[in-house]
């Protein structure tokens, strides 16, 4: 019974090595893929959230909690650190605490913050909570906010697909209109 336990702990070792060497493909794709585009952008200054206590903090449910449990935080912005470091980019972490608390269009305190989304009670701003608080970093950082970026956040989301060797951009939505079955079956 022994030597059984002992080979099922192996195949389990050996199936983790893999999924973590899948996982870490994965993520230096991604991390290649974002500071290429930065470097391309003459980007010369990347900002992260710091992302310290994330998982203590979590108040969701038990698998929202298995989820960020999985995530490897450290490794990931190490890597973005020493990726960056090799185009010339530099990388700063700064606390997100009440980013999400103020419009970054009006500057209004006087928000409502509803699960996800975000709403300005001054300008009327409906946004989700996570592209409101990245705004207000920039802005804090001194970034300009083009015309229709708040709202255009959360209405025009870029989806990036996993195909096993590189992240494949693709439209979250599409722009085009829905024929009249799909609009008919969403209204149901």
């Amino acid at each position: 019974a022994r030597v059984n336990r002992a080979k099922t702990s192996k195949n389990l070792r050996k199936l983790y090595r893999i999924r973590q060497r899948r996982f870490r493909h994965a993520i230096n794709a991604m991390i290649k893929t974002i500071i290429e585009d930065a470097y391309a952008l003459s980007v010369s200054e990347i900002v992260l959230g710091k992302l310290k206590g994330i998982r203590e903090s979590n108040h969701s449910n038990k698998a929202n909690a298995m989820i960020n449990n999985f995530w490897s935080f450290k490794y990931i912005i190490r890597r973005i650190r020493e990726k960056a470091e090799e185009y010339g980019i530099k990388v700063a972490e700064v606390s997100e605490h009440k980013t999400s608390s103020i419009c970054p269009r009006c500057r209004s305190g006087r928000v409502i913050k509803r699960g996800r989304l975000f709403e300005c009670l001054d300008c009327g701003v409906e946004a989700n909570r996570d592209s409101v608080g990245v705004l207000n970093i920039g802005l804090a950082w001194g970034a300009k906010l083009p015309a229709g970026a708040v709202n255009g956040a959360m209405a025009r989301p870029l989806l990036l697909r996993w195909d096993g060797m590189r992240w494949e951009p693709r439209r979250a939505m599409s722009d085009q209109p829905m024929r009249t079955l799909e609009a008919r079956i969403s209204r149901l």
